[in-house]
């Protein structure tokens, strides 16, 4: 979720062009409780949008505290209904591009400027993504890149701590003592070395500056009318809790103290009816999230390991998936 920052004009910054969460586990959840709503965070409005794409008979709610972020969401679903590809970065990779105008998207431009100088050529990236070479040659090219003297010094140079901190505008909780260079670096190389990577969009965004237009997220793939209902403010701000079946706080816990994660837990337990789901990711982080929400919502291992799994967007290390029960 976004914070508070401003532009230096006093108006709200965007801080993320597109949320790296696969909207397919949210999806998985809501064949699983044949959800009516479902409520999520807005950040990027990915994985909103396409929810309501691909569900267009679910009613779609994200909250953000941050204005910006909803208005963002709003041009992106305005994008796609008029069908202007270039500006939503597909096959563009232009930074004023929809799906490239925020902060942090500035730090994985880095990244791949950094890649592309001392690593590969973006010329040998596009042949990766677009499968161009023999599965052999795509293996070794892997290889080749992860095992450069340059991979690891990619990382600690693009997420080193203060250019994160000052990216985000305030220390996340989940990347303390410097460990998070290291936890991106090993995040991509799973991602690189998975069998569908190059259709992966998470890593043609970061790479390639944009999506092939066949890999593209759901709601730019199929385009049409996206009705999503903004809330400004937090959680605790969104009115009628008690009307959703399924509700994702990607991983908003991570940055929050003890004390708002207990609230927010007691108001999913007070509001949300028996059966109904609650997923949270968490990114680089080992707290122990359940006992704020245990007994009332009890937590499915298998269903959490799959979704490790199945994840494209490589970046979260623990998914917890509860349901609340009925006592």
């Amino acid at each position: 979720m976004s914070t508070g920052a401003t532009n230096g004009e006093g108006h709200p910054k965007l801080l993320y062009a597109v949320i790296r969460e696969d909207p397919r586990l949210e999806g998985d959840l809501i064949y699983r409780v044949q959800a009516k709503r479902v409520l999520c965070v807005a950040s990027g409005g990915c994985v909103a949008l396409s929810l309501a794409s691909r569900f267009p008979q679910v009613a779609v709610t994200a909250f953000d505290t941050n204005a910006a972020q909803l208005a963002h969401m709003k041009a992106k679903a305005e994008a796609t209904l008029r069908r202007d590809l270039g500006a939503l970065n597909v096959e563009n990779a232009a930074s004023a591009g929809l799906n490239q105008c925020g902060d942090f998207e500035r730090v994985f431009r880095l990244l791949r400027a950094f890649f592309e100088e001392f690593i590969a050529s973006h010329h040998e990236l596009l042949a990766f993504f677009i499968r161009a070479r023999s599965l052999p040659e795509l293996d070794a090219m892997v290889r080749r890149w992860t095992t450069s003297r340059y991979w690891r010094a990619a990382f600690h140079a693009c997420f080193e701590e203060v250019l994160v901190e000052t990216t985000l505008g305030k220390p996340p909780r989940w990347a303390q003592n410097g460990t998070h260079q290291g936890y991106f670096q090993k995040a991509f190389e799973r991602g690189f070395r998975r069998d569908a990577a190059p259709e992966n969009p998470f890593l043609q965004h970061v790479f390639l500056g944009g999506y092939r237009r066949e890999c593209a997220p759901h709601y730019i793939r199929h385009g049409g009318r996206l009705d999503v209902t903004p809330v400004h403010g937090t959680l605790l701000e969104v009115p009628e809790l008690e009307r959703f079946d399924v509700v994702s706080l990607g991983n908003l816990l991570d940055g929050m103290e003890d004390a708002e994660i207990a609230t927010w837990a007691r108001a999913l337990k007070q509001a949300l009816a028996p059966g109904s789901a609650l997923l949270i990711r968490q990114m680089n982080s080992t707290q122990k999230l359940r006992p704020f929400f245990e007994p009332e919502f009890r937590f499915d291992d298998h269903i959490g390991r799959s979704y490790a799994l199945r994840d494209r967007s490589l970046l979260y290390n623990r998914f917890e998936v509860g349901f609340r029960t009925a006592i």
